[in-house]
């Protein structure tokens, strides 16, 4: 662990990448805080507890992010940026490494 987390409070919406495990997706907003164990995976990647933002910093933070239409962060500097991309990384560090194919497709060769 990282340290104990600031405690989120407020009318708060989350800006960061898609993180499926924890229930959390982009523009989810909460109206009394965060729920309490999202600050155990806070705690193991401290860039996600600052991409919860209060509803009024919304429209400064989007500008710093700038998504596409594909909601692709286009952002290229900022603290927001350094965060979100902070959690990319660290989302792709959990992710077990697959060794299938993809598509789930697998070639076999006929001799002859």
């Amino acid at each position: 662990m990282k340290g104990t987390p600031r405690i989120i409070t407020g009318h708060v919406i989350y800006v960061g990448p898609h993180i499926g495990h924890m229930g959390l997706h982009y523009n989810k907003t909460f109206t009394n805080g965060i729920y309490p164990q999202y600050y155990d995976w806070i705690a193991k990647c401290p860039a996600i507890g600052e991409l919860f933002v209060p509803i009024g910093d919304l429209a400064r933070v989007m500008l710093e992010l700038s998504f596409d239409y594909a909601h692709n962060m286009r952002g290229t500097t900022g603290s927001y940026v350094t965060f979100y991309r902070e959690v990319q990384k660290w989302l792709a560090s959990t992710q077990p490494q697959s060794t299938k194919s993809p598509s789930g497709i697998t070639l076999e060769t006929q001799h002859a």
